[in-house]
């Protein structure tokens, strides 16, 4: 009884010397956010001084408001939509990479004569207004598209052969099938659309708390490596627990196709690697958001990242 105690004690001790910390997810708990849950799982927030908790998103989610307001101190999102947030004043900051490459892409019917970005012109494509890919693509491609407002949910996008919806391939594509609608997709990065997914701080937070978001990007990188490389069944028992809609066959299929795509560690041959950002690939970014005119001044980087939080920055 006493040795029981003991140990009580102990594991009382540890709990009180942990910070806690809570991360914002973009959605509702899924095999895209696997990493975080990872790490969780096995214990690699703890052991760098840690409690976290992680905030399940949705529809009403707001990530982004979240973060920038000082709610919480992590989030995570587009590299692009980062940067027009800190165009806009609020305090947010890029500290590492989530997925070196967006697995957003447009979603087709299998029949639909659209094979191409240019194929887009004149059709109907439904998807979130203002994101920055859409005048990309049109002016790259010198196309013009009908825009609908997204809505939550594939039935809009059964029910019509015609119509295009911006998607995951990590998601959707897997659920249509299983519904027996055969379809396709076109990955936005193929159209030299291509931003990085990321992890966000509140800029405040991490000036007083360097420290702690460095451990916490450390940690979270293990996670990632351990999740993409390991076995991800242990996170994937803590996302059905949070998300009930979400299928062992489904995580496995979301699974495998973030290692198909190289979307979290990108191509070592181009010194891609998980958690990593590179700074030049950000200002170039920066730079074309500038040229499409969705960004009103040139940023500089440190107006909106802060690589020093990853593991060997100089």
């Amino acid at each position: 009884m006493g040795a029981c105690q003991k140990t009580s004690d102990i594991e009382s001790e540890k709990s009180a010397k942990l910070t806690p910390i809570q991360l914002q997810l973009d959605w509702f708990p899924e095999p895209a956010h696997g990493g975080f849950y990872q790490a969780l799982h096995e214990g690699f927030y703890e052991d760098v001084g840690l409690a976290v908790e992680i905030l399940p998103g949705g529809p009403g989610g707001r990530p982004t408001q979240k973060v920038a307001s000082g709610q919480v101190p992590f989030s995570m999102g587009r590299s692009d939509d980062m940067i027009l947030a800190a165009a806009e004043g609020l305090p947010v900051l890029i500290v590492a990479g989530l997925m070196q490459h967006d697995p957003q892409a447009l979603l087709l019917h299998q029949e639909s004569p659209v094979n191409t970005f240019v194929d887009l012109d004149g059709r109907a494509v439904m998807a979130y207004p203002g994101a920055a890919w859409i005048p990309y693509l049109q002016k790259r491609f010198d196309i013009e598209f009908d825009l609908l407002p997204m809505s939550f949910g594939l039935a809009r996008f059964m029910a019509d052969p015609d119509l295009i919806q911006a998607c995951f391939v990590t998601d959707e594509p897997y659920r249509l099938r299983q519904e027996g609608v055969p379809v396709r997709t076109l990955l936005l990065s193929d159209s030299g659309y291509d931003p990085y997914r990321v992890i966000v701080a509140h800029r405040p937070f991490a000036e007083e708390n360097p420290e702690i978001v460095r451990a916490f990007v450390a940690a979270t990188i293990r996670g990632w490596d351990d999740y993409i490389l390991g076995n991800p069944a242990r996170a994937h028992g803590l996302i059905a627990q949070e998300n009930d809609h979400m299928t062992q066959d489904q995580m496995v299929y979301s699974h495998s196709e973030m290692i198909i795509q190289r979307f979290v560690e990108g191509d070592p041959a181009a010194d891609e690697s998980i958690g990593a950002l590179d700074p030049e690939r950000l200002n170039q970014h920066a730079k074309l958001l500038h040229a499409l005119g969705v960004l009103e001044n040139p940023l500089p980087l440190e107006a909106y990242a802060d690589l020093s939080f990853l593991p060997h920055s100089e």
